[in-house]
């Protein structure tokens, strides 16, 4: 039998301290996710849908097609190949929401598939659809949650094979737990997660205590990112190894102009390193080398018009007309001011440039961004 939930997997809420978010938190107890969503995330969320109801007509591309059958192939002959030892299948849930219940805490989650055998064993399988670099079962803080969770749910159950499906890299990572691996799993959950209960909440009134955050590479998922002292700690450290002379700065003492003065000067020259790593990393995988966790990703070529005449004929021939053409382009003012005052005789040119803009201006026909500013 296959037992499915009936809401959609965006519409879910999510537990304040998920399974899901565990490595960060594990990380930073001061971690809170960002919110909002992704082209990558709600990619997921579509196929793993499919994957539930066994459907891809709501599938957008090729791509999420392919991830969809990988899954349900690499699923099926693991499934097989698990129950070639006698074992016959005795329940099967999709979409299987687990309570985890822990030392003065709890948390809970929703794992995507668990299949039960007669013999008390049972596969608990998740689907990861992106490219990040998954941490095997056995160090994997939200395979230990929901393999708690299922332990917890399913009494009868003695062994739980945890499998992550990542066909995007082409790995099948599995891990067996016993129920004698419970009280460890317990423990270590809890202490994250009352650690996480004990400093989060801080943001709420400030920033937690330097001793309870710590900087790692997702930091960039974080809401609190832009405020963390404990990130810009590192990039000081990261400043002095550039320039040793530079002097201490009390990242807590935001409020004195002298202080804010230096941390631009290290913002700016961090920035400058940053982007220098950037390039370099990107140059050496389009050269051909792998990293572990990273993979190149084009971005698109971006295309410029050279012949504006050239492209109303080929519109035209394609039914629009030039007024059409016009009202879908974003005129650069600059440069046609600039066209417009070449126009005029030498010395009346920049006056002839301004008077355009301004009657264009007074005309309403041209909209002014708030200014911008920096500081040098």
């Amino acid at each position: 039998m296959i037992g499915a939930m009936p809401d959609s997997h965006s519409d879910r809420d999510h537990a304040e301290f998920s399974p899901s978010a565990l490595k960060y938190i594990a990380g930073c107890a001061g971690y809170h996710g960002k919110e909002g969503t992704s082209a990558a995330a709600e990619k997921g969320t579509r196929i793993h849908e499919a994957l539930e109801i066994n459907d891809t007509t709501n599938l957008e591309s090729e791509e999420e097609v392919s991830i969809f059958e990988q899954i349900v192939e690499e699923e099926e002959s693991f499934i097989f190949n698990y129950a070639q030892n006698g074992r016959a299948e005795k329940r099967d849930y999709k979409e299987v929401q687990l309570t985890v219940e822990l030392e003065g805490t709890s948390t809970w989650g929703t794992c995507d598939r668990l299949t039960m055998f007669d013999d008390g064993t049972g596969i608990l399988a998740d689907y990861k659809t992106g490219i990040s670099m998954i941490d095997p079962p056995e160090k994997n803080w939200q395979a230990q949650a929901y393999t708690v969770g299922a332990f917890q749910k399913f009494p009868e159950l003695n062994e739980i094979v945890f499998v992550f499906y990542v066909p995007v890299r082409n790995e099948t990572l599995f891990y067996t737990f016993t129920r004698d691996d419970l009280p460890i799993l317990v423990r270590k959950l809890s202490e994250v997660i009352k650690k996480g209960e004990r400093v989060r909440p801080k943001w709420g009134t400030g920033t937690p205590e330097l001793s309870d955050l710590t900087p790692t590479v997702n930091c960039r998922f974080c809401r609190h990112e832009d405020a963390c002292p404990a990130l810009g700690g590192l990039v000081i450290s990261v400043a002095k190894k550039i320039n040793t002379e530079l002097p201490d700065v009390d990242i807590h003492d935001v409020s004195d102009p002298a202080v804010i003065e230096q941390l631009w000067l290290i913002a700016k020259m961090v920035s400058n390193w940053a982007d220098h790593i950037k390039k370099k990393a990107i140059g050496m995988a389009k050269e051909g080398v792998e990293f572990p966790s990273l993979r190149l990703k084009s971005m698109g070529s971006p295309k410029k018009v050279d012949d504006n005449l050239g492209v109303l004929g080929v519109a035209e021939k394609f039914g629009m007309t030039a007024e059409e053409l016009i009202e879908a382009a974003n005129l650069p003012l600059a440069k046609i001011a600039k066209a417009v005052g070449e126009k005029a005789e030498k010395g009346q040119r920049k006056n002839i440039s301004q008077e355009f803009v301004d009657e264009c201006l007074a005309e309403g026909m041209v909209s002014i961004s708030p200014e911008r500013h920096t500081l040098s």
